[in-house]
């Protein structure tokens, strides 16, 4: 068996950011790099003791060097920087599965922390055939066009809901409950730890309940830029799309492997 887990930062325990401050610049950037390091390694280490024989840990936040790398399992490889051509960088048909630590819910979410889609600063959100989607499903569509499912979510609570109304079968851990957009109850990071490892081992001996999760193809993509000015900037980086509104840009894609998020990676 395969797997990769994608990891993120916003989403562990105990990681709320600052307000007015991109999380990498906040008190606790340390604290969520270290963090998410802790909650992939549980991850990883559940799915070497399901019988794992590979497992690539892909740091996907900002510019994809933030995990404390030597902390993880030895048995892991490691994917990271920026400027792959695509989500899932090695994911091809022959894994056996994707998951997801770190991650948050949709930009607009209410009461989720650090809510946001791919970057606070350049999207008010995305639309995937007519709905607003987040890192989430936009991933684990990526993952299934490729017949991988995405089988195991940490998140805060609203990322988790967020994930099984897509998704109903997924395993999940909820990190923190967000109470505001740097604000929330969080468990213990240990419990959490101890939570993901039991969990993501509970959705492996699940594995025939999964489904791949994809969009109706083509797919209809819209973008809705914070400003004209961020859309015309996104017009001329986007050769193919065009706009439909005053910030807003649409593409028609033939997957989603198509999608591109032209270094909007800076997130919250």
């Amino acid at each position: 068996m395969k797997f990769v887990i994608g990891v993120d930062c916003e989403g562990p325990a105990c990681v709320v950011g600052d307000p007015g401050a991109a999380l990498s610049a906040s008190r606790d950037f340390a604290f969520a790099c270290a963090q998410a390091t802790r909650e992939a390694d549980a991850a990883a280490r559940a799915l070497f003791d399901a019988g794992a024989e590979k497992v690539l840990v892909w740091d996907n936040h900002g510019l994809g060097a933030n995990l404390e790398f030597d902390r993880l399992d030895a048995r892991c490889d490691v994917v990271l920087g920026t400027g792959f051509p695509r989500r899932w960088p090695g994911l091809d048909e022959t894994f056996t599965a994707v998951l997801t630590v770190g991650y948050h819910a949709m930009a607009g979410t209410a009461g989720a922390v650090m809510a946001h889609t791919y970057s606070s600063e350049t999207y008010r959100w995305i639309k995937v055939n007519g709905q607003k989607v987040g890192e989430l499903a936009i991933d684990a569509a990526v993952a299934g066009e490729a017949g991988v499912p995405l089988i195991f979510v940490a998140s805060d609570a609203h990322g988790c809901d967020e994930a099984r109304r897509f998704m109903p079968w997924v395993g999940t851990v909820a990190t923190k409950q967000g109470m505001g957009r740097h604000v929330a109850f969080s468990k213990h990071p240990a419990r959490v730890v101890d939570e993901i490892y039991q969990e993501v081992g509970l959705a492996v001996s699940r594995l025939q309940e999964m489904r791949t999760f994809t969009f109706d193809t083509p797919v209809e993509m819209e973008l809705c830029y914070r400003s004209f000015l961020q859309a015309c900037r996104g017009r001329l980086r986007r050769g193919d799309w065009r706009f439909s509104g005053l910030r807003t840009l649409r593409s028609r894609l033939d997957s989603m492997s198509h999608w591109r998020c032209m270094g909007g990676r800076d997130p919250v």
